[in-house]
């Protein structure tokens, strides 16, 4: 049993097996970091007990009128769906097989070198495309062929690179696109396995920021109450020692209008906070920079509130003195500045 911020805990043993058992690119591209506000990615919304006890609407015919009208456009949406929506994926995986097949043949030709070469020379001379040397085939023919945005670009290529390395046939490119969820599906999935191969590094960053946020919306919070019971424990000792957390996690049960009765409150741990943290968390930023100005901003805010105390606005003004620790790059990108590149 431990004692914690005046309240007992008490070792829950099957807590721990019980609970056991996702950048576009340029987000947020053109926003004011130096204003930039994350309250509105945690705001509440209404769920079902808010709204309990509210007076069932009379129906009016002329709102009737438009759903009824709303319910037929929906039925033409879906139409649109089967019919021209589903048939261009299918002509859109047609053509990645007819890509994927090329670049194949390219790829085991002798002369491999020569017609990229011929390639590359006929893309920046009509269209002014530029492609650079040793690029291999799959990404040489994607853009010869789609000559779209860079996002675009980026997902046939990635698909068919995955295709590549699993050794796929042409002709059964189609069916395993529609298997895994589509080209964006595919892209994303692959992503995500590249980051958790690479320690997932920039995840953790990110939950680390969020919990920051909560941490200071708690600092900053005017609501407080007193709890003289249990705190039940549900993290893992690790090495004889007690995961550190930052909050308490209350159950309570809706009663009547504003009143709740408490049923528990429980301390997760750090591991099991960190998937709580995501959750509360999930709409806002993946861009690092963007979410690191949101949290400082919000120290502003904190650091220029005279109802605040005195030690906590000096702490967030010694905070906002250190350095941005995910300040944005910029990045030149060399074969659109130098013609050696394009040889």
């Amino acid at each position: 049993m431990q004692l914690s911020n005046g309240a007992i805990k008490v070792k829950t043993p099957s807590a721990a097996s019980a609970l056991s058992a996702k950048t576009e690119e340029k987000e947020f591209e053109g926003v004011d970091l130096e204003t930039f506000d994350l309250s509105g990615f945690v705001a509440p919304h209404l769920g079902a007990i808010a709204v309990r006890g509210e007076s069932k609407e009379i129906k009016n015919p002329e709102i009737e009128k438009f759903l009824s009208e709303s319910a037929n456009l929906l039925a033409m949406g879906e139409k649109y769906e089967v019919e021209i929506v589903q048939r261009g994926h299918n002509a859109l995986y047609e053509l990645l097989a007819s890509i994927y097949d090329f670049s194949m043949r390219i790829e085991k030709h002798p002369t491999r070198d020569k017609i990229l070469e011929a390639i590359r020379k006929e893309l920046k001379e009509t269209h002014d495309i530029s492609v650079k040397a040793g690029t291999a085939a799959i990404p040489t023919i994607v853009k010869y062929v789609v000559r779209s945005d860079k996002p675009t670009i980026s997902r046939y290529t990635k698909v068919l690179t995955v295709a590549q390395q699993e050794n796929l046939n042409a002709a059964d490119l189609p069916a395993y696109i529609v298997r895994r969820g589509g080209v964006t599906q595919i892209q994303e999935i692959e992503s995500e396995a590249l980051a958790k191969k690479s320690g997932d590094k920039s995840s953790k960053e990110r939950t680390a920021l969020i919990r920051e946020y909560f941490e200071l919306v708690g600092t900053a919070s005017k609501m407080d109450f007193e709890f003289g019971g249990q705190v039940n424990f549900h993290g893992e000792e690790k090495d004889g020692k007690v995961e550190s957390s930052s909050f308490c996690v209350f159950v309570a049960c809706h009663v009547s209008g504003e009143q709740y009765k408490i049923i528990s409150a429980n301390d997760l741990g750090r591991s099991f906070e960190d998937n709580l943290v995501k959750y509360l968390g999930r709409a806002m930023p993946s861009d690092l920079t963007v979410l690191e100005h949101g949290v400082r901003n919000f120290k502003k805010q904190i650091a220029m509130d005279s109802s605040q105390p005195e030690s906590v606005r000096r702490k967030m003004k010694e905070q906002l003195a250190a350095p941005l620790k995910h300040a944005k790059v910029d990045v030149i990108e060399a074969d659109a500045k130098f013609k050696d590149d394009e040889a």
